[in-house]
């Protein structure tokens, strides 16, 4: 009962490193089941897991829950992961415990790292330039903490700057960009953690924690040639001139962990979970003058959960948790500040437009209890049963009248309090010590976000009562160390997704509704490998087909086959050369049912190396490639990733 029983996949540190990745986006690259996706629209980087958008994956720090109340999402390249002990991917089957956060399809868990000695400290650097060899950004990070007896401290500290991105040679100018760099490419991010723990024994550890993290950022113009749609009018490229000036987090947070006895455990943890955000919007790609109000969101999540576990004996344990959280959304809009001459009549302040107004103000309530269940009937079987019960409550549903400037609810009708309930089984078998067969079923929900149920076309919510998402995951793998040497992870597994909610109607005229019904099936294989001391060797394998069993809309951003290779060849102690491959088979692109040949990307391969040096146990330098071949490539359709850059770095550990 020591050794959990569990589908995860564990990113490490030293993963991180190899991939010299700075945000989480980077991460989670050639992860078993994880495809990385963007929101070219909104300079987001995004997963899915196993054919999800990413509404349907929950992101947690420490099993906290982190999302914006209001769309119920992340950034994942605004997620820094300097200081991270390690990144927890569960997929389909995923603990009950947690608290439901969009854990439809599977779960990203983030690890704080916890002081170990009396004195640590690391520092890194790293500069970025593009294929031209100009300065285009750098990351400076740096940690400090220490450990005693009775208790730890550790703050982290993270600057990642980027004043833009040079396009691949490869790119042809299109009306709103050019050859060479990125227009509006911009971000700027700072981030600072700082956790204090107090452990007065072996069975008590109390950890608060503090995150507070800055960032701006541009949006990048759309990168189409210039097409007609079928009314004449111009459909590409995509006019949409954004910035974010401004997206603030603060988390204040306790996660303490009790030993009650050696067989009882109890953990608890509370949070104030805050996020601020300002968007611009400007008339044409000068953006010299605005066609709409600055745009504010201000948002957070408070609660607090506990969880109880107890060990009967060597064959049975039960775990249970209970938590409850608010989620609030306030929206603000600039209109002191808006100068509307000249704009449509749309577009133009009305009578109660004359300052920073609040135009909408939702919560809700949130109640999740979990249990979960593992019983061994004989030595090599261990048997995990999972069941939960989440449940939502409308608290305040208001919006502004723009005439009167009167907050009116539209409460009414929609007070009613939704409910999910999931439930799973694991069975996992050991083979011997090192090798494990295990099959698992999951049944998993997720709510509505509140974009979703109450996304406004005027003063009327377009979709209020759209049902829960469900999914039924089927799962048989195995998992096993050949030699100590070699170590395997494969698996094949089935999902079928009901009530699937997608957006439709046209700009101005959005709306949610339920697709219905869509099935995703695949195949992934894992493999990691020390061959000796000069060589180690990984790699992954995702094969994926879906069906969408309601109409012929295509899914979008979803590769049959992504693979991801890589070595570490290590010649002389101390010097390393790490050379990674990735590889994706074509997708659709979200563009217009009428641009038919443009709504299909092409198969692609970019190569990364880089090579690190010792110079003894403290310091270490590196330089290195990324997108070697300059190969021009797009997540988004009109939104084309970078071309080839190189950085060089420098990193202390004491």
């Amino acid at each position: 009962m020591t050794e959990p029983k569990n589908t995860i996949d564990h990113i490490t540190q030293t993963d991180m490193e190899r991939k010299t990745a700075i945000n989480l986006w980077e991460a989670l690259r050639g992860v078993q089941g994880v495809y990385l996706q963007t929101s070219g629209g909104r300079n987001e980087g995004t997963i899915s897991i196993r054919g999800s958008n990413r509404y349907q994956v929950g992101m947690y720090v420490d099993d906290i829950p982190i999302a914006t109340a209001y769309r119920n999402e992340w950034d994942y390249n605004n997620t820094l992961t300097y200081g991270l002990e390690s990144i927890e991917v569960s997929k389909g089957y995923s603990s009950p415990l947690l608290a439901s956060n969009n854990s439809l399809a599977g779960v990203v868990n983030l690890r704080t790292a916890k002081p170990k000695k009396e004195f640590e400290f690391s520092a890194k650097y790293l500069n970025f330039f593009d294929r031209r060899l100009h300065d285009q950004g750098r990351m400076a990070a740096t940690s400090i903490g220490t450990r005693q007896e009775f208790y730890y401290l550790k703050g982290t500290f993270v600057l990642d700057n980027q004043d833009f991105f040079t396009l691949p040679e490869g790119f042809d100018a299109s009306p709103y960009q050019g050859t060479g760099r990125r227009k509006n490419s911009d971000h700027k991010n700072l981030s600072a953690n700082i956790i204090g723990g107090w452990t007065p024994s072996d069975d008590v550890d109390i950890m608060v924690g503090y995150m507070r993290q800055s960032s701006k950022k541009g949006q990048p113009f759309d990168a189409a040639e210039y097409r007609r749609g079928a009314d004449g009018k111009q459909a590409y490229p995509y006019q949409r001139w954004w910035y974010w000036p401004e997206y603030e987090t603060s988390r204040l947070y306790t996660n303490a962990n009790f030993n009650l006895s050696k067989q009882a455990h109890l953990k608890a943890v509370m949070y104030y979970d805050s996020h601020q955000d300002k968007s611009e919007s400007y008339l044409d790609m000068t953006m010299s003058k605005k066609d709409y109000p600055d745009k504010k969101y201000d948002q957070y999540t408070v609660g607090g959960q506990l969880t109880f576990d107890y060990t009967f004996n060597p064959a049975n344990k039960l775990a249970l948790s209970a938590g409850y959280r608010i989620l609030s959304h306030k929206e603000y809009n600039d209109y002191g500040g808006f100068d509307d001459t000249g704009l449509p009549s749309k577009q133009k302040k009305k009578k109660a437009d004359i300052g920073d107004e609040m135009d909408e103000h939702i919560s809700e309530g949130y109640w999740d209890l979990g249990a979960e269940y593992t019983l061994k009937p004989i030595e090599r079987l261990t048997l995990v049963f999972g069941t939960s019960l989440s449940t939502m409550t409308p608290m305040t549903l208001e919006s502004r009248d723009h005439v009167t400037g009167d907050m009116n609810s539209y409460k009414k009708g929609l007070d009613d309090t939704k409910s999910l309930f999931n439930y799973q089984v694991g069975a996992f078998y050991d083979l011997t010590e090192k090798h494990e067969l295990f099959a698992t079923f999951a049944k998993k929900s997720r709510f509505a976000t509140m974009r979703e149920r109450y996304y406004r076309n005027g003063d009327v919510p377009t979709n209020p009562d759209l049902n829960p998402e469900h999914a039924y995951h089927y799962e048989l793998g195995y998992k096993g160390l050949v030699s100590d040497w070699l170590k395997l992870n494969t698996s094949v597994y089935y999902s079928d997704v009901s009530d699937m909610i997608t957006s439709k109607g046209p700009k101005g005229a959005m709306y949610f509704e339920n697709l219905n019904r869509a099935t995703f099936y695949g195949f992934e294989a894992g493999a990691e490998a020390v061959i000796n001391q000069y060589l180690s060797a990984g790699g992954v394998f995702n094969y994926m087909r879906w069906d969408n069993c309601t109409n012929d809309e295509k899914l979008a951003q979803l590769p049959e086959i992504t693979s991801t290779l890589y070595g570490v060849i290590t010649p002389v102690e101390g010097f390393s050369i790490i050379p990674q491959v990735n590889i994706s088979s074509g997708f659709y692109w979200n563009t217009a049912a009428d641009n038919l040949p443009y709504r299909k990307s092409p198969n692609f391969a970019t190569a990364d190396i880089k090579a690190v040096y010792d110079i003894n146990k403290n310091f270490s330098v590196e330089a290195g490639v990324k997108n070697v071949f300059d190969q021009e490539y797009a997540y988004s359709a009109y939104y084309p990733e970078p071309g080839r850059s190189y950085f060089v770095g420098v990193s202390a550990n004491f």
